[in-house]
């Protein structure tokens, strides 16, 4: 399956479950593409750990009350990368439609095309993929099983000119 119409977009945002290999994904056909990649989860360990003198951040240590300041960071790096017209590459859960809904809105009110690559990976695949992390990446099982009951596939109708839902991606795409 060709990824060149997704190479064309200004923005990609590769999304799907926590272990389900959206980083993995991402690195492997887009990294020498000469895209920016922003991800939320690291925004929000670098933050915690300039706060607190380089205390090391675990997913235990997600706090809600900088939520919003991640999201602001986000959004200025967005912001940023269109100004100088850098492709972008956006590398988080956005698991339903309203998580991407931001995305969307900012492409729009700058000019740019926003494409969607879902990666849909079972529950199971996830969940082993999440135990095989560091002990500071794992994410709480109980999260993860949750998600899953929210998971909406993104649609061309969000706002996306391409929209991509990706099973067994690594043998799809080599």
């Amino acid at each position: 399956m060709p990824l060149e119409q997704f190479r064309k977009c200004d923005m990609i945002l590769v999304c799907g479950l926590p272990g389900s290999g959206k980083s993995f994904f991402a690195r492997k056909y887009f990294s020498k593409a000469g895209r920016k990649r922003i991800n939320r989860k690291e925004i929000t360990k670098t933050l915690y750990e300039m706060l607190t003198f380089n205390d090391k951040w675990s997913e235990d240590k997600y706090d809600l009350v900088d939520e919003n300041l991640v999201k602001q960071l986000e959004k200025r790096i967005i912001e940023h990368l269109f100004q100088l017209g850098e492709p972008i590459l956006l590398d988080n859960m956005s698991i339903s439609a309203e998580s991407r809904e931001a995305y969307v809105a900012m492409a729009t009110r700058s000019k740019k095309t926003i494409s969607a690559i879902f990666v849909n990976t079972d529950l199971a695949t996830c969940l082993k993929r999440n135990k095989e992390r560091a002990p500071e990446e794992m994410v709480p099982e109980s999260i993860i099983s949750n998600l899953v009951a929210k998971i909406q596939f993104p649609e061309r109708k969000e706002g996306f000119k391409d929209v991509l839902i990706l099973d067994k991606f690594e043998d799809e795409l080599k």
